[in-house]
Parts: structure tokens; C-alpha cells; sequence
């Protein structure tokens, strides 16, 4: 019973499980860092349509600048991203994936009801698309104008972007800087980003996370399911189990993304 005991507080302490449809237990919280890991795990192993790639694209033209460009990049936490494969759905005309803009359609309901205002400015978005932003915002070939552009531009090949996983939000007449400070973020994080979890998406770029390319971007979320924000990561339980207990560990490590929500029975529940 003792090992009966200890399964059952790793499971409610440390393991987030999903729910039934119309159960409102709150989703997990998460950390900057957890919501990077959520993302990057979902990129590896649940998020259909992507196909990863080792194309360090020309951006300048200049071979020895775009070098020096990719390596500061680099340095700063960018990676390569995953591409889209694939057709594109479309949500008030921005193309993204088609889970994705079911799940912007009903966080835009719920925000429209709330009376918050803000749209999806950009989704999908290639790489070529990405070369040509990242130049506009480029003032010069010193250490100092790249970081600068680099610090909220990516350069193709490394935006999240490029998977059309990705949205960015602001006021339809508003700049991406001042998102942060509008109601409508506010709304959106409360909670630890309650509302947006109900749809599957969490900050893509979020606060306290050290290297991750940009500096923290308050107006980009990514979508990875509501049944991985549930589950969190695999938990690696390090029980030598048997019978229905070793049967639900498995249920556990194969639970995010997968067909079905764990069910624990009622035996364990106590």
C-alpha cells in the first residue's frame, strides 16, 4: 500500500491529467521555460504537417555578412524551425494550420464576448516572407544593427512562424510593442494564460526564459493542444510496477498527443 500511496501523490502533484469534456478543473500552470519545453516536445512528437530542415538561408547576399548574422543569431538561442508541409487553412484571410485557426476562431468568440478587440496580424509565414521583414528592420552590417534587428525580427529558417503553428496578435491598428500593455494581454494572461490554454495555445517567447532568439514577445502564442497543456511532459515515474498500476504508468508516459484522455480508476482515486 505504501507504493499504492506514493503513485497516487506523484500523480496528483506532479502529473496534470486530462479531463472529460464540460469538467472545469483548471488547467496547469506552467513556467516560462515549461512553456518552451510544452512547444518543443509538441514540435517533436504531436504536431502533425511539419518537416524539419538544415537550410542556413542566404539573407543579405553577402556571404560573409550572413555568416556573422548566423552566428550571432545562434548565439542568441535561434534554431532551425520546421516547415510547414502541406495545405494551410485560412481564419479572417491569414493562413495557418487548420487546427489552429478552429482554435483562433474560439478564443476570438470568447474575446469578442469579453469585449476585447485584438486579431491575428500574422500566421503562417515562409521563409522568403521572413527574409524580407528581417531586412526592413536590418540598419546596418555592425554587431549592434544585427542584434538590434534580432532581437524581435528571426531570420528565415528559425521562426516559429514557419510550421504555421504560430500567431501573432495586436490591435488591428496598433503596433506589436504596445500589445504588452493593453487589456487585451492583460485578459489573455491571466491566470497563467487560463483562457488561451482552453484553446490550445500558450506564449511562444515568454518571460524568464534565458537564449531563446527574441527578447520575450508578449503578442506571439503557439498552438499545442489542449491535450498536451493536460498532460504536461512524459513524466519519467522510476516505478517497478505491476499489474493495473504498471498498465496506467503506460498510460501516463504515452499520454501527450495521444488518441484518447487518461482515465484513472476510481481504485486509485483514494
Amino acid at each position: 500500500m505504501k507504493r499504492l500511496s506514493v503513485l497516487v501523490a506523484l500523480l496528483s502533484t506532479t502529473l496534470a491529467l486530462p479531463v472529460q469534456a464540460g469538467d472545469e478543473e483548471p488547467y496547469p500552470e506552467y513556467t516560462g521555460p515549461e512553456f518552451v519545453a510544452l512547444y518543443d516536445y509538441a514540435v517533436e512528437n504531436v504536431l502533425p504537417g511539419l518537416e524539419y530542415q538544415d537550410t542556413l538561408y542566404s539573407i543579405t547576399g553577402d556571404e560573409e555578412l550572413d555568416a556573422r548574422i548566423w552566428e550571432i543569431a545562434f548565439s542568441r538561442g535561434y534554431v532551425l524551425r520546421p516547415l510547414a508541409t502541406g495545405e494551410m487553412a485560412t481564419a479572417r484571410g491569414v493562413p495557418m494550420q487548420p487546427p489552429v485557426a478552429e482554435a483562433w476562431l474560439g478564443l476570438e468568440a470568447e474575446a469578442r464576448a469579453a469585449g476585447m478587440v485584438f486579431v491575428v496580424s500574422s500566421a503562417y509565414r515562409s521563409p522568403p516572407a521572413q527574409r524580407t521583414q528581417f531586412l526592413s528592420k536590418l540598419e546596418g552590417t555592425s554587431d549592434a544593427a544585427i542584434n538590434a534587428a534580432l532581437n524581435w525580427w528571426s531570420i528565415p529558417g528559425t521562426s516559429k512562424h514557419h510550421g504555421g503553428y504560430a500567431l501573432d496578435f495586436r490591435y488591428a491598428d496598433g503596433t506589436f510593442g504596445e500589445f504588452r500593455h493593453t487589456p487585451d494581454y492583460a485578459w489573455l494572461a491571466a491566470d497563467n494564460f487560463a483562457i488561451p490554454k482552453k484553446y490550445g495555445l500558450v506564449p511562444s517567447y515568454p518571460e524568464g526564459v534565458d537564449a531563446q532568439g527574441p527578447r520575450p514577445e508578449p503578442w506571439e502564442f503557439v498552438w499545442v493542444g489542449t491535450d498536451l497543456i493536460r498532460c504536461g511532459l512524459p513524466q519519467d515515474l522510476d516505478l517497478a510496477a505491476a499489474g493495473p498500476t504498471a498498465a496506467l504508468i503506460a498510460e501516463i508516459e504515452r499520454c501527450p498527443g495521444g488518441p484518447r484522455p487518461v482515465q484513472v480508476p476510481d481504485w486509485l482515486r483514494g
